[in-house]
């Protein structure tokens, strides 16, 4: 006996293979939408005839192309992230802080063997003595120097009993004590660098210094001319 397929199933049918074919014709990267390729495939599947069905090779082609649309879309949204980044964020109003001097919050700071390190504290209205330490980059305590209980800018020469120390990274740090010797407080000095680029790590722009310290923006308190 010869099956009669329904005429409305055989126009949809019709339908959806004109449609796939000017969806091919035309280009993925220009007529595939995401949503409406997704509508078409469930139409297909839909709509089919069950005597007469859609051949099977056909079919995983279509599922390969519905994959890699999903992947671009996924891509396009990474990238929309990345340039909301760099524009919304102002990744490219940081470009003008290269060169410039940076003064950073409780940061470390590069001794290059001959010039002094410049730090600041935020100094304690409340001490009657302090003690300010040097740490090497492993967070050892390797000396105490003479520095004064206040918020100006202050050098290290970077000796110790008038020998340099080796080049490399290092952290300055006060403690605060009251009249009875109680410690009452500490913090990491701010120090100063020349801002060497801006970099993106995820989404999040990162300045890196002369001394290879990465810090946030927010950790910036003054920017200045170098030299």
């Amino acid at each position: 006996m010869q099956s009669v397929t329904p005429a409305a199933s055989q126009t949809q049918t019709n339908q959806t293979n004109s449609a796939n074919s000017a969806t091919k014709d035309s280009g993925v990267a220009e007529a595939v939408d995401f949503q409406n390729f997704l509508t078409l495939l469930t139409a297909q599947l839909k709509h089919q005839d069950p005597l007469d069905p859609a051949d099977s090779t056909e079919f995983v082609a279509q599922l390969a192309q519905f994959s890699s649309v999903e992947q671009l879309v996924s891509a396009n949204d990474k990238l929309d992230s990345i340039a909301s980044s760099i524009v919304g964020d102002g990744f490219d109003k940081y470009a003008s802080w290269i060169g410039r001097e940076a003064e950073t919050s409780s940061s470390s700071a590069y001794f290059d063997g001959a010039n002094s390190v410049r730090f600041r504290l935020s100094g304690s209205e409340d001490a009657a003595t302090m003690t300010t330490s040097i740490f090497n980059q492993a967070g050892d305590e390797i000396a105490q120097i003479n520095a004064a209980n206040t918020s100006a800018v202050q050098s290290w020469n970077g000796q110790i009993d008038g020998e340099p120390v080796p080049p490399g990274i290092y952290t300055i740090s006060a403690t605060y004590f009251d009249a009875e010797g109680e410690r009452i407080g500490s913090e990491v000095a701010s120090t100063f660098s020349i801002v060497r680029e801006v970099r993106l790590n995820g989404d999040q722009p990162t300045i890196v210094l002369t001394s290879g310290v990465e810090v946030k923006p927010s950790d910036v308190k003054g920017l200045g001319i170098s030299g």
